[in-house]
């Protein structure tokens, strides 16, 4: 449907071109699919007079492609009143006349006289999908695609080019960076949080499955989520070629999904855009075509593998699924209760369905996390996630982060260096982008004392992603292992205004106390265990009180972490510590041992310069040789 020449229509505050296949309203586009644009020119064309459903079905629809009419172009219509705000009810631009057809009623200008279309030329026949009756619809660009999956809409192909010369979209930029900005809950109720943020980060994994894009991480993404900063700001910022965004809606069972993908290129260009509804029992079928939609949209090269996995349908029980995504939500936010809370829910996902990958990934992460931070012991926590990541592995070989898990397990509870390092450098050759797992390796080469290899990839994590608050602290932490005291103050210094806290107040504290500043440094870890009385930040304050002569307070603070043992399990190393800084020797190295025995010796404490005296004591040594650590 080609008009060399031919004139803009226009009515009210709209505007379309039929020579490049564009709607804008008051000069500003409006991201319209092929067929309700097709349909929309047919109208403007006639506009005034009737034109039947058999006209339209003659014109748009060829017979032989199989294509669902009726819904195809009750479909079209709708989305053509959704662009132009239009109602069925009280029409101001399409009237439907029922059995009959539709007509445009608004005045038209600048279009002249023109021939019936034509059909257009003949469309490839859809491959059928065994099992699928419905298809998701989505503009994509090339020959035959189509994308099968329940309880949703067809689209059609491109076989010949016919959607290429109609709409003459100009070129752009190659998309090579991706950026999923969070999907909006519009729901208006905080509950349905967690299914607007868990389909964000599904998103992100299935789109950060090519490699050959750079999709920006979670953990940078959700800093954006509920700000008012333009587009093209938000990919300068994140140096993008491209941003997705979109909205989640659930209401009585169902589930509506909104998404555009603009380009950040000056200027920034919708470049597709579309609109999904489905049972929430459908809601992963939704998320894996939108991502097929989006790697069609940018053409991005693709390894046979690739497209296997971005094609693969996902069969997962919608309770399972549902589960997961509050797991993964309260996991995301940190506490302790939170993470309790998380561990239910992948439980009953796994209950649900029991060969459900990212749940067995996701209750690994939980227990590993738990172990972490002391909240249960190493000897419970530690079997568990390595049994959990395991069988995610074995349901799913292609996921990262079970590696990742396992290599933390060999590291902090078998001292397997060896094998930590070969998960943790296939992790990297799998997921070169995935921030996380620099992240952990670079706390691994630390207490392997490899320190300055420590710094370059706590920057790697930071660089990969540079809106992390944790990775960018980390930063901070593994210069003051490195003892490059000033560098690390200077990238505190740099963050600060944005993470005023620096990992919950003790990363800048431990660098004042080893510079002799201590008064700032007490003041700094005091206002943290102000904030959050939690076992670590207890740990730093009792030894800084003891080591800057505030004895008194210093034993106050042990007490209440013995008090606390009582209540929880409390690392036995954290009191090790605080002991140390009181400067009872025999009490830290008997607790150190005791630690050891556990198996619960946290080895991120042990490269801290808060420990270089006590690293001289031939016990120490000893635990040091034993674990197969540097002496």
């Amino acid at each position: 449907m080609e008009h060399p020449g031919a004139p803009h229509f226009r009515f009210g505050m709209f505007e379309a071109d039929p020579t490049s296949g564009e709607l804008s309203k008051n000069g500003r586009r409006i991201p319209l699919q092929d067929q309700p644009l097709r349909v929309l020119v047919l109208l403007l064309e006639r506009a005034g007079t009737v034109v039947s459903r058999e006209e339209l079905q003659k014109a748009l629809w060829p017979a032989d492609t199989f294509v669902e009419f009726d819904q195809g172009l009750n479909t079209a219509i709708k989305k053509l009143r959704l662009a132009l705000g239009d109602s069925s009810d009280n029409p101001r631009f399409i009237e439907t006349l029922p059995r009959k057809g539709y007509r445009f009623i608004a005045p038209v200008t600048g279009r002249e006289a023109v021939a019936p279309v034509s059909p257009s030329p003949q469309l490839a026949k859809p491959t059928a999908v065994p099992g699928l009756h419905r298809l998701i619809g989505g503009r994509m660009r090339g020959a035959a695609a189509l994308v099968g999956f329940a309880a949703l809409l067809i689209v059609v192909s491109n076989a010949g080019g016919w959607r290429d010369r109609l709409l003459r979209r100009p070129a752009v930029k190659s998309i090579e960076s991706l950026a999923v900005l969070p999907l909006e809950n519009l729901s208006h109720d905080p509950e349905q949080d967690y299914l607007a943020d868990g389909m964000t980060e599904e998103l992100i994994t299935d789109l950060a499955k090519i490699n050959a894009l750079r999709v920006i991480p979670r953990t940078s993404v959700m800093q954006y989520k509920g700000t008012k900063k333009p587009i093209a700001e938000i990919a300068r910022e994140l140096n993008v070629d491209a941003v997705l965004e979109g909205t989640v809606t659930r209401d009585q069972g169902r589930v509506r999904i909104t998404a555009q993908l603009i380009s950040s290129a000056a200027p920034e260009k919708h470049l597709w855009a579309d609109k999904y509804e489905t049972s929430s029992s459908d809601v992963l079928i939704v998320q894996d075509a939108l991502a097929k939609a989006v790697a069609h949209e940018i053409q991005i090269n693709m390894t046979p593998g690739e497209r296997t996995l971005l094609a693969s349908p996902r069969a997962v029980d919608p309770a399972a699924y549902e589960a997961y995504l509050k797991g993964r939500y309260l996991w995301e936010h940190s506490g302790e209760e939170n993470l309790k809370k998380s561990r239910e829910y992948f439980e009953q996902a796994i209950a649900k369905d029991p060969s459900y990958a990212l749940a067995w990934a996701g209750l690994a992460d939980t227990f590993h996390r738990l172990a972490s931070w002391g909240v249960i012991s190493r000897q419970d926590g530690a079997p568990r996630a390595r049994a959990a990541a395991e069988k995610a592995l074995e349901l799913d070989n292609s996921l990262v982060g079970p590696l990742v898990t396992l290599a933390g397990e060999k590291t902090e509870y078998e001292w397997d260096w060896a094998g930590a390092e070969r998960l943790y450098k296939r992790a990297i050759e799998l997921s070169p982008n995935y921030g996380t797992v620099h992240h952990q390796y670079a706390t691994y080469l630390a207490e392997i004392g490899r320190s300055r290899e420590a710094v370059t990839e706590a920057r790697r994590a930071s660089e990969v992603e540079p809106l992390s608050p944790v990775f960018s602290a980390n930063v901070v932490w593994k210069l003051y292992l490195a003892r490059q005291y000033d560098e690390a103050e200077l990238e505190a210094r740099k963050i600060s205004g944005w993470q005023p806290h620096i990992m919950g107040g003790y990363t800048l504290a431990s660098v004042y106390l080893q510079t002799g500043r201590q008064r700032e440094g007490v003041a700094h870890l005091k206002k943290a265990a102000e904030s959050n009385r939690g076992v670590l930040q207890l740990m730093y304050l009792g030894h800084a009180l003891g080591v800057t002569g505030a004895r008194a307070e210093g034993q106050k603070v042990l007490e209440e972490m013995q008090a606390l043992s009582q209540r929880r399990y409390v690392p036995p190393e954290y009191i090790a510590m605080v002991y140390e800084g009181l400067g009872d020797r025999d009490r830290a190295l008997r607790w150190f041992e005791k630690a050891y025995a556990e198996r619960s010796m946290n080895g991120w404490i042990l490269p801290d310069p808060r420990l270089d005296q006590i690293r001289t004591e031939p016990r120490f040594k000893n635990l040091m040789g034993q674990m197969g650590l540097p002496q």
